[in-house]
């Protein structure tokens, strides 16, 4: 029987850290691993790993500062994403970019993109998402991009700059979920083009009075009929769409099925 092994960090958790392989005792709940780029701190989860294996990477972008964060944050995304259910169904690397919002709790200038201003933010995650790519053992035809509120701001954002298709700033990503999200910087009709063969999911509470589902509506509307493109509206939810979609295990069964013949 083969030995199984995790990534860990050896030293600092800084920009340019060396990655080493290191054996860990299965457990319940896996640690997250602290790193930094461009001063923006972020964190990884690794699956457990078999060595030859590359394994799919999710870049997650989280919503607005939590109270006690980021400790609230990771006990919130730890009930999705870092559980034996999800990681023995979908083993995969997920990468979390920390937002510094403190003098900024609205997210006007510190975000991850979509919004009327912004850009460090949106350009530091994938900055994080770029060094892990090159440091730990991964499909690169399998990237994908979720976020919730702001981050579903910054998801539909990002899918339209950085998808594997039609992306004008890099082509990383094979498909996306944004949750009570929108683009308020892009035109619906110019992004419907650009995203025509791009796999996405997108998700939205029929009576969200933060972020309107009028953007996802819209892209239901020039995307309908697209084998690529999904629309789910839960028409009893406000904004908190997030914990109804990320714990159902048919939306992550079709994320994964994205990219690289899987």
């Amino acid at each position: 029987m083969r030995r199984r092994h995790v990534l860990a960090w050896v030293g600092a958790a800084a920009a340019g850290a060396v990655l080493a392989w290191r054996p860990l005792a299965r457990r319940q709940s896996r640690p997250w691993t602290d790193a930094s780029v461009n001063g923006m701190r972020y964190k990884v989860l690794a699956p457990e790993t078999t060595a030859g294996t590359r394994y799919p990477v999710l870049l997650y972008l989280h919503q607005l500062d939590m109270g006690d964060y980021p400790e609230a944050l990771v006990r919130q995304v730890d009930v999705w994403f870092n559980t034996d259910t999800f990681q023995s169904r979908h083993p995969c690397i997920v990468v979390m970019p920390l937002l510094d919002q403190t003098h900024d709790p609205h997210g006007r200038t510190a975000n991850f993109g979509g919004k009327r201003e912004g850009g460090a933010g949106e350009n530091d995650a994938i900055a994080a998402l770029r060094q892990v790519l090159a440091a730990y053992p991964v499909d690169t035809d399998r990237v994908y991009v979720t976020g919730n509120s702001m981050g579903g701001m910054g998801a539909w954002a990002m899918l339209l700059s950085y998808n594997r298709l039609t992306g004008d700033k890099a082509r990383l990503f094979a498909a996306g979920i944004p949750v009570s999200g929108a683009d308020r910087t892009a035109d619906p009709a110019v992004a419907a083009q650009r995203l025509w063969d791009v796999p996405i999911w997108a998700f939205h509470g029929a009576r969200d009075p933060e972020v309107s589902p009028d953007w996802d509506r819209q892209m239901a509307r020039l995307l309908s009929g697209r084998p690529t493109f999904r629309y789910t509206e839960y028409p009893a939810l406000r904004h908190d769409a997030w914990d109804s979609t990320y714990t159902r295990p048919d939306v992550w069964d079709w994320l994964f099925a994205q990219g690289g013949g899987a």
